[in-house]
């Protein structure tokens, strides 16, 4: 990336969060490229029964790193692959090289890229890019929300039943509670399971559904997906203490491993505030 593109800094020497939410842009793209380029068959490994990684997401990531770590010069970058560590006094990144892998690895169009950037422990910038759409959501708390490139206010679902995305019960967790809180929302709710954290939380800030929740995320199926809904004026409640960042730094509060989501407007914040306290409990 050439260094005209790089972050410059505010009056106050801080990152410009539209600067780092375009540079993240950027750097999507080029990692979206360098995927749709590749050929031959993935090679597979399991992290866990449910969580596999394709050499797709190593290679992803590895570009994503070296592309922002040029775009912003001295940033950290905390990667699902390759692990790294916050910069609590500067910039960090929070990327996933493709949240929805295993619906990546199977062919379905359920997949994306997910990096934020939080300045300080606090995010200021996202940027989700659908991998079968070509369509990419960007933005921050205070930015407005972008879509395709263009400045998009969020289309307000206007359907008489509100439509939530969610993963829960997750895949080998589904306890007792957690099937009875998925039998609950099934009265409350249009329910879709989209596999894809990141892609789902753009959905919402875009207004195409009223509302998202899961439990067991990690700061990299987040960062960005929360900073799009404040982008667009939508509620992104943590539900939950920060993960413990494993060298003691600190994580910015909406990293928590539970979360609820909810799009702009009166009724989905009605609808949010019971999802929320049924996320709560189910988690506590």
């Amino acid at each position: 990336m050439p260094s005209d593109s790089s972050v410059r800094p505010t009056a106050d020497d801080g990152p410009d969060p539209a600067g780092l939410a375009a540079a993240a842009e950027r750097c999507v793209r080029d990692a979206a490229r360098l995927l749709a380029s590749a050929t031959g068959p993935l090679t597979v490994a399991a992290k866990g029964r449910f969580d596999p990684v394709t050499d797709a997401d190593t290679a992803a990531e590895e570009h994503l790193v070296r592309a922002l770590r040029t775009a912003v010069p001295g940033s950290a970058v905390v990667g699902e692959e390759g692990g790294g560590r916050a910069d609590p006094g500067g910039v960090t990144w929070y990327v996933d090289p493709i949240d929805g892998t295993g619906n990546y690895l199977r062919g379905i169009p359920l997949a994306c890229i997910s990096v934020g950037a939080a300045v300080r422990g606090r995010l200021v910038a996202g940027c989700v890019y659908d991998l079968s759409r070509d369509e990419c959501f960007s933005g921050g708390p205070g930015l407005p929300l972008r879509i395709g490139g263009a400045a998009r206010a969020p289309a307000a679902a206007d359907a008489p039943t509100p439509l939530v995305l969610t993963d829960i019960p997750l895949p080998g967790r589904a306890g007792q509670r957690e099937l009875r809180f998925f039998a609950d929302l099934l009265d409350l709710a249009e329910v879709r399971r989209i596999y894809s954290t990141a892609l789902a939380l753009a959905w919402v800030a875009a207004g195409r559904a009223d509302a998202a929740c899961n439990t067991g995320v990690r700061p990299w199926d987040v960062a960005a997906g929360a900073a799009l809904i404040r982008s667009a004026g939508g509620v992104y409640t943590p539900i939950g203490d920060p993960l413990p960042d494993p060298h003691g730094d600190p994580v910015p509060p909406e990293l928590a491993p539970a979360f609820t989501a909810t799009a702009p407007g009166a009724r989905s914040r009605t609808f949010g505030r019971r999802l929320t306290e049924r996320v709560a409990d189910l988690a506590g």
